[in-house]
């Protein structure tokens, strides 16, 4: 009897101990898979109301400033942009990452081999374009816009949170801040120079607004932009038409000129067509030799996490006397 009994609580006991590691188990599983396969919805800079993965692990983007950001946050991707405008360190990250066309010329049919669960594209029509064939395969895509300083700020804090990292985000955007507000309080309270930011291209010259991400941080730190005060009403437009006339009126005590490729085409358009012009030689910028051209991987693109270096580069143009 007392066998029979031992016998009956040592089964109990295995019984107990099996149920009670296979709910340790599951407990321990399931919140981990379902945090991975949760979705939920957010806006993207289109409008759009998109269902995306709390936890997306297999993600591609199709521009450089985003790709910067991402990897910075301790993102990483399945799919990249064929650029070059990307920092050393992130060149070498994903130099093994399959190339799925150009930010403007993606190849659709590649993106959709490499199984993508999430596509951080651009608020542009080329990207736009490629929505009703994503649709169709179930692989959502955020359109963004990069279009100023703050903008930067959210993205870093929201790539933060789809990688699982948000310390690591925190991190990067706390430096970035420190840096900012640096810059900021040595150049406050100075007199506010007037400027002129040109953008060029090998087919037009433009003059940069608030709107554009340059725009945005010559306004950040306190100096007149020309071009919001030249855009015919145009002042949600990143970029209105440049005026040689206009700019002649005005008369900037800076010129800031950026070009829209490394190469020589947009600066032989520029030594042909401004600096050539009669009333070029006359502004007050081109007798006191403040003519600068600023580095294209910071300026002709979104600069990323080096936003703090692009803003310490535009303060020593525009206050040369505290710059660093």
């Amino acid at each position: 009897m007392g066998q029979t009994i031992t016998k009956l609580t040592l089964g109990l006991l295995v019984v107990l101990l099996t149920a009670c590691a296979w709910f340790l188990w599951k407990g321990q599983s399931q919140p981990a898979a379902s945090q991975v396969s949760e979705r939920y919805r957010v806006t993207d800079s289109a409008g759009r109301q998109v269902e995306i993965p709390r936890r997306p692990e297999r993600v591609i983007v199709l521009n450089a400033s985003s790709l910067e950001l991402f990897y910075a946050v301790g993102g990483t991707v399945v799919g990249r942009p064929s650029t070059e405008a990307l920092p050393q360190a992130v060149k070498e990250a994903v130099a093994a990452v399959p190339a799925v066309g150009s930010t403007p010329n993606p190849n659709l049919e590649q993106i959709v081999t490499l199984k993508p669960d999430l596509i951080l594209g651009v608020n542009m029509p080329f990207h736009h374009n490629l929505i009703p064939v994503l649709d169709q395969a179930g692989i959502p895509i955020l359109l963004q816009s990069l279009e100023n300083y703050q903008h930067v700020i959210d993205t870093l804090q929201f790539y933060g949170d789809l990688a699982g990292k948000p310390e690591q985000a925190a991190a990067v955007i706390g430096k970035i801040q420190s840096r900012y507000q640096s810059i900021i309080d040595k150049n406050k309270n100075r007199p506010a120079p007037k400027v002129v930011v040109i953008w060029g291209s090998p087919e037009s010259f433009h003059m940069a607004t608030s709107r554009s991400f340059t725009g945005d941080l010559v306004k950040r730190l306190g100096a007149v932009n020309l071009g919001d005060q030249g855009d015919d009403g145009q002042s949600h437009m990143g970029y209105v038409p440049l005026s040689m006339e206009y700019i002649a009126k005005q008369n900037p005590d800076k010129i800031l000129l950026i070009t829209h490729s490394p190469d020589d085409k947009v600066s032989d358009k520029f030594s042909n067509e401004l600096a050539g012009h009669p009333a070029w030689r006359g502004l007050k910028a081109v007798a006191t030799n403040q003519v600068h051209r600023l580095p294209y991987k910071l300026f002709a693109v979104n600069p990323g996490t080096q936003v703090d270096e692009a803003m310490s580069i535009l303060a020593g143009h525009l206050y040369p006397e505290v710059a660093e």
